[in-house]
């Protein structure tokens, strides 16, 4: 259920922002750490996020999951990945999380932001 506190969060931060998504305003989700899988993480955090701010198009912002530090269980390997199930790139094993604090970031693009 962290996902609600976090979409509270965001929906703050978006409101003191002064975005407004009609006015074409793109928002960007950036997280890495402490969470569920993606896929997973993404539904319950939109759900939240509808919920504490119905006045956003929560299916266009974009979350983007970063890659966290993995250790292979098998041959050592440090290695990146987003997904807790990918393999290691070395020899296959499986990798262990290091532990890595949760982190949620903003990026708002706004229409006279953008490079045309």
């Amino acid at each position: 259920m962290h996902e609600a506190g976090l979409a509270n969060a965001v929906a703050d931060a978006l409101r003191r922002a002064g975005v407004e998504q009609a006015a074409g305003a793109h928002v960007r989700i950036l997280v890495s750490g402490g969470h569920a899988e993606a896929d997973d993480f993404d539904g319950a955090f939109r759900m939240h996020l509808a919920t504490a701010a119905p006045e956003f198009d929560v299916d266009s912002i974009e979350i983007i999951h970063l890659p966290i530090d993995r250790l292979c269980v098998g041959c050592g390997e440090p290695f990146a990945s987003v997904a807790a199930a990918q393999a290691c790139p070395r020899c296959g094993g499986s990798g262990l999380s290091v532990p890595t604090p949760e982190r949620v970031e903003i990026e708002l693009v706004r229409p006279d932001d953008r490079v045309t």
